[in-house]
């Protein structure tokens, strides 16, 4: 629980719980986060997992230097990122080492932009 962690510390690990099964994901292995409808859905390394929490909680519990919120319904793992690419005007994609492709709005371009200088 977020309440056990000391404060001002970033979280380490997300546990997600599946089909009886409780998983724990490393934040380093967290491609990237989305929101859909009251649930958040972790992409680590071509898998999906289903968390019941909201994208606005579990970004105030992230560390901002790691995780960006690029768009209203995702975080970004900034180490997977490989590259943003134009997709039209002030329109931008970005796109993950492994080829997925994420919107980017314009202040999560500026996000981008801020953190990596």
């Amino acid at each position: 629980r977020s309440s056990a962690r000391p404060p001002g510390r970033a979280l380490e690990r997300v546990l997600v719980r599946e089909e009886g099964q409780v998983h724990v994901l490393p934040l380093g292995r967290i491609d990237f986060v989305e929101a859909q409808d009251d649930y958040l859905c972790f992409a680590s390394g071509g898998r999906r997992l289903r968390k019941q929490q909201t994208l606005a909680e579990l970004e105030s519990q992230l560390d901002p230097r790691r995780f960006v919120r690029i768009h209203r319904s995702y975080l970004l793992n900034i180490e997977r990122l490989a590259r943003l690419d134009l997709y039209a005007k002030d329109s931008w994609i970005a796109i993950l080492a492994d080829g997925t492709k994420l919107p980017v709005s314009r202040g999560g371009h500026a996000r981008l932009k801020e953190l990596l200088g």
